[in-house]
């Protein structure tokens, strides 16, 4: 890291959970935000932000993820309608995080850094989409928790027994659900 960075990031650097060696990650980290709208545009500006060194962002119907995702280090996907997207991921050891946001209520599903799985379904059917996206506050809401979510991957290890994690956050008020699911 130069002197500006350091300057720049400073704040970073100095949280014990970051710290030189974290930022330093982040200015290597190639993330992929998959999505269009602004979810995906608040996920990007917040990864650039941070200081991630080159953040990609493909609208969520192209067909050329696949290329795309082979060279990151996190990906977002805006929305729960691309199941082969997290196939894919799981293939490649990446980390995913996908989200979705209402307007009464934020949903994050985060997957976390795993050793390569050959075997991972990529041909999943797509499911409809159950959501109608959100144009205001929830939808920046959810690309800062999708923004957030994605830098913490970037800092955690890869670990066997890692679970994915959903995290819904209800905006009329009502009790927010965070739990790992899945099998280790």
């Amino acid at each position: 890291m130069d002197a500006d960075a350091i300057v720049r990031y400073a704040r970073h650097i100095a949280l014990p959970e970051i710290g030189p060696e974290g930022q330093a990650r982040f200015a290597r980290a190639r993330a992929l935000v998959v999505g269009d709208g602004p979810t995906a545009e608040t996920a990007a500006t917040y990864l650039r932000a941070a200081g991630v060194g080159a953040v990609r962002e493909l609208p969520g119907d192209i067909a050329d993820w696949l290329a795309a995702l082979d060279g990151a280090d996190v990906v977002i996907r805006v929305g729960f309608d691309d199941d082969a997207l997290l196939g894919a991921a799981a293939r490649l050891g990446v980390p995913a995080v996908v989200v979705h946001a209402r307007p009464d209520l934020v949903d994050l599903l985060s997957f976390p850094r795993r050793a390569p799985d050959p075997n991972a379904a990529m041909d999943l059917p797509r499911r409809p989409a159950s959501f109608v996206a959100d144009r205001g506050a929830p939808a920046v809401l959810a690309g800062t928790l999708a923004a957030a979510e994605a830098l913490h991957a970037l800092l955690r290890p890869a670990a066997p027994d890692a679970r994915p994690r959903h995290l819904r956050i209800p905006l009329d008020g009502g009790e927010p659900l965070a739990q790992d699911i899945g099998a280790p």
